[in-house]
C-alpha cells in the first residue's frame, strides 16, 4: 500500500508541474502576442509622425508660419518644430521611411529566455 501512496504522490507532483509549465507557455504566448502588438504600434506611430512633419512643411510651404501651424493643430511651437526638423532630417539623409520600420533586427538581439532571433 505505500507503494501506491508514494505513487499517488509522484503522478500529483508530475500533474502539477506539467500544469505550471502549460501556465508559462501560455504567459509566453501571450507575453510575444503583445510585443507584435507594441512593434506594429510604434512602426504605426512613426509612420503618423513622418506624415505629421510632411504635413506641417506643406503648410509652411504655402506661407503659414510656424506659430500659426501651433495654433491651427493645437500642437506646442516645440512639437511642431521637432516635426519638422525631423521631416527635413529624414529627407535630407534620404530615408524614405522612419527608422523604427526596419524589418530585419540586429543580431544581437535575443529574447529574455536566451532563444536566438528569428
Amino acid at each position: 500500500m505505500a507503494a501506491t501512496k508514494t505513487d499517488s504522490r509522484s503522478q500529483t507532483a508530475r500533474a502539477r508541474a506539467r500544469q505550471a509549465m502549460a501556465d508559462e507557455l501560455e504567459r509566453a504566448r501571450k507575453r510575444e502576442s503583445k510585443l507584435v502588438a507594441v512593434f506594429s504600434a510604434i512602426d504605426a506611430r512613426a509612420d503618423a509622425e513622418a506624415a505629421l512633419g510632411d504635413a506641417l512643411i506643406e503648410l509652411k510651404d504655402l506661407g503659414v508660419a510656424q506659430s500659426d501651424l501651433a495654433e491651427m493643430t493645437g500642437l506646442s511651437a516645440r512639437e511642431v518644430a521637432a516635426a519638422i526638423r525631423s521631416a527635413k532630417d529624414r529627407t535630407a539623409t534620404g530615408d524614405s521611411t522612419p527608422e523604427t520600420t526596419d524589418e530585419h533586427p540586429s543580431d544581437t538581439t535575443a529574447d529574455h529566455n536566451g532563444a536566438e532571433p528569428h
